[in-house]
């Protein structure tokens, strides 16, 4: 740590007043769970409060649960001194820039460096989902922009990040210190606390949740469009219309496949007692190359429960607003 680098407070601040490496991630256009820089900015000027969905919450909590037998876990496996844990620390030149760093680690030649821990779902690990081979620097775009924060912040070379796959796995990665991304980085987030968060001027929106989310309240008026936005409208149009060939195809197929399949059974309309239980293995010449898997679901029963329970209904319907785009029959 440098001698002007500062330690946060235990104390939770308020993320409202400084930009963490999360925050980053949404100015560089880069966020998780639809976080832009205008989402960002409204938490930032208390427009809105970032309301945390119940997956990504019970995600959070389950980590916090185990972040005592995770970090036992990555001393075991990690092999370097692990000389700090959860510590936020605070950029040397702004005090609104800020990043909580996991764990930091001395290095072979005695310099102390990052270290991230990432909880990951075996179900969301892989080249898919962004994760390269173990050892190397490829990591989902959005953590790499923390990681590259946590640098800026720190003024340190390297950042090691431990995915823990599951509950028993770790798999480390190691990303080193870009110049030319800090410092574009860097630009950004200073031009964002400081033309838009202290001036009150909101970015540009960059998604159509951030379209929708600025025009949803406004009453409707004519538009003229010009040629590019007329363009994107008959594509929308052309696209719909596909979509639907495209799922009328698709339930002719699935009609002509299942079918053949309950005919393959014995099955009739009459619906003999001894209906097969297992999930149907598709094979060609031998080989599986799919199931058709028996699943169980649930549904509410809105019809009843507005009908006889009216005062539930009521209390836990929640309004909302939403703009669709229809198109005009010609005359």
């Amino acid at each position: 740590m440098t001698a002007s680098m500062q330690v946060m407070a235990d104390v939770e601040p308020d993320r409202r007043l400084y930009l963490g490496g999360s925050d980053a991630a949404a100015i560089m256009g880069v966020g998780a769970y639809g976080r832009t820089p205008l989402v960002c900015y409204r938490a930032k000027v208390g427009e809105s409060v970032e309301v945390m969905d119940a997956e990504k919450r019970r995600f959070l909590e389950r980590r916090k649960r185990w972040e005592g037998p995770i970090f036992e876990m990555l001393r075991e496996e990690f092999d370097a001194e692990i000389v700090a844990i959860n510590r936020r620390l605070v950029d040397p030149e702004f005090d609104f820039m800020a990043a909580e760093i996991d764990f930091e680690w001395i290095d072979r030649d005695g310099s102390t460096q990052n270290g991230e821990v990432k909880t990951v779902s075996p179900f969301a690990f892989g080249e898919r989902a962004g994760w390269g081979e173990a050892g190397s620097s490829d990591i989902p775009v959005h953590y790499a922009a923390q990681v590259m924060w946590g640098l800026m912040v720190t003024g340190r070379r390297t950042c090691i990040v431990g995915a823990m796959i599951g509950l028993d796995s770790f798999v480390f990665y190691r990303i080193e210190r870009d110049e030319e991304t800090i410092t574009a980085m860097r630009a950004a987030a200073l031009d964002f606390w400081r033309e838009h968060v202290l001036k009150r001027v909101p970015p540009e929106p960059i998604s159509l949740a951030d379209v929708l989310s600025l025009t949803i309240k406004m009453t409707g008026r004519p538009v003229a469009l010009d040629a590019a936005a007329l363009e994107s409208m008959r594509k929308i149009k052309q696209i719909r219309e596909s979509k639907k060939a495209m799922d009328t195809e698709i339930e002719e197929l699935e009609f002509q496949l299942f079918d053949f399949t309950r005919k393959q059974w014995g099955l009739t309309s009459s619906e003999p007692a001894n209906l097969p239980t297992d999930n149907a293995i598709l094979t060609f010449a031998g080989q599986p190359v799919g199931t058709w898997a028996r699943q169980r679901g649930a549904s509410l029963d809105q019809k009843r429960l507005k009908s006889e329970r009216p005062e539930i209904v009521a209390a836990f319907t929640k309004e909302h607003f939403f703009r669709t785009l229809r198109f005009t029959r010609p005359a």
